[in-house]
């Protein structure tokens, strides 16, 4: 009786157990987003291996020797983030760059260009680029300069036109709002100082050509938008360095959540880790609810085929214990006779 009950649910589990090992196979994944916490961790995960302590010093001493304390900075609030200690004297060396006298000697000269050519370099280059946006006049004097090239029959930078065109357009909209449209206007100046200084990628240019000419405003206003509050979250300065790895306008959004998730060390992050900091992002695989199921069911036959297995050896072991007894009683009647 034993026996068979024991081959029944050997049986009964090897089936249920194929058909559950079918089900898990052929079931697909289900795929959800990462929340917000497991982006940060992504990201820290990808970043912190390219970012050992000797390598931030080597770069943040060779930032201080190019006179750049601007990505120094951003090197800092990396180490910072990722809780990595930094020789002290390159700390002391950089605040000493940070003293009001050599940075007025360094902006000076850089922000009034920045504001009469939509060119520069460092903090105020760009801070003085983007002022002169702000206030209309960096839109008119590249929508004349290019319309002036396309009266004489000379090449056209269609990247700046359509950028200028769109900043022309939003400086009622930034009155209007009391401010509200000014992300945008912002994002709208780093983008022509971007593609000005080599820092906006040939796709990203491709882009936003495609948006002017198929006259899509909204999106391209809204991607300004993206543009304008990584500005606000990690610098215009950050924004531009996070713009050498957007390859197309629709980067934007998920360049956005990072700098709003992480500030100041947008930059550095991006710096370092390039368009790897988007692996944070990656989708997560979840098992359908079929195959949670049958995963279940495994288990289960698993456990059923044990016991049957645990009965079946019980089953054997009786029947050599009782045929033990009988040649011992064999052996005893022989001896008795």
């Amino acid at each position: 009786m034993l026996r068979r009950l024991a081959l029944a649910m050997a049986a009964v589990a090897t089936v249920a157990a194929g058909v559950a090992l079918a089900v898990i196979l052929t079931s697909p994944d289900d795929l959800r987003d990462p929340t917000d916490g497991e982006i940060r961790a992504g990201i820290l995960a990808t970043v912190r291996p390219l970012a050992p302590a000797d390598e931030l010093e080597r770069r943040i001493s060779e930032s201080l020797k190019a006179d750049d304390p601007e990505e120094a900075g951003d090197l800092f609030d990396l180490a910072d983030l990722l809780g990595i200690t930094v020789d002290p004297s390159l700390r002391r060396q950089y605040e000493e760059k940070l003293e009001w006298l050599p940075t007025l000697k360094r902006s000076a000269g850089a922000g009034a260009r920045g504001f009469v050519t939509g060119e520069g370099e460092g903090t105020a280059g760009t801070v003085g680029a983007v002022i002169s946006d702000l206030t209309v006049i960096g839109d008119l004097r590249d929508a004349t300069a290019q319309t002036g090239h396309y009266l004489n029959g000379e090449p056209v930078d269609e990247v700046v036109l359509a950028l200028s065109a769109a900043g022309i357009g939003l400086t009622g909209a930034v009155l209007a709002t009391g401010g509200v449209a000014a992300p945008v206007k912002v994002g709208v100046s780093v983008a022509k100082f971007a593609h000005r200084t080599g820092r906006m990628t040939k796709g990203f240019s491709r882009s936003v050509i495609e948006l002017a000419r198929l006259k899509d405003t909204a999106k391209l206003q809204d991607a300004m938008r993206s543009l304008g509050t990584i500005g606000k979250a990690a610098s215009p300065r950050g924004a531009l360095t996070v713009m050498r790895s957007l390859e197309h306008v629709d980067d934007l959004p998920c360049a956005e959540k990072v700098a709003v998730m992480m500030g100041k060390p947008t930059a550095g992050l991006f710096k370092v880790a390039g368009r790897r900091v988007f692996d944070g992002f990656a989708k997560i695989a979840v098992r359908s609810a079929a195959a949670v199921w049958a995963l279940g069911a495994l288990i289960v036959s698993a456990v059923v085929g044990l016991l049957g297995l645990i009965l079946s050896a019980a089953t054997v072991l009786g029947t050599v214990m009782a045929t033990l007894h009988l040649l011992r009683k064999a052996v005893r009647g022989q001896s008795a006779a």
